[in-house]
């Protein structure tokens, strides 16, 4: 008889180091513990969530205070906008009224008007 072994001794029917590796990666499926990959995958899936929802909160609470910044930003300038107008009107009233009582000025023709 013809002796088929190879030459570590093991049968050259036995599968090879390289056969087993395959076998192994087509029998995965089998042997993997799915349940605790489930829960695994909710735990990454909860952790997602809580900073997605996080995220959304704090740039929810970001641009309202940048609203409301603006906002206050826009109603200040626009009082000061109207506090100056509202000054300048009344030193040209006091120089028209100067000048008038000292007669550099002639009368209004609108009567009762200041």
């Amino acid at each position: 008889l013809k002796d088929f072994s190879n030459a570590k001794g093991a049968p050259a029917w036995s599968p090879s180091p390289r056969r087993a590796m395959v076998k192994s990666l087509f029998n995965w499926p089998k042997t993997f513990n799915w349940y605790s990959f489930a829960l695994y995958r909710y735990k990454v899936y909860d952790v997602v969530w809580k900073v997605s929802t996080t995220a959304v909160i704090g740039a929810n609470i970001y641009l309202g205070v940048a609203v409301v910044q603006t906002w206050n930003a826009s109603v200040h300038r626009t009082w000061q906008h109207y506090a100056r107008k509202e000054r300048e009107r009344a030193e040209l009233m006091e120089f028209i009224r100067q000048a008038r009582e000292k007669g550099t000025l002639p009368p209004s023709k609108v009567q009762g008007f200041e």
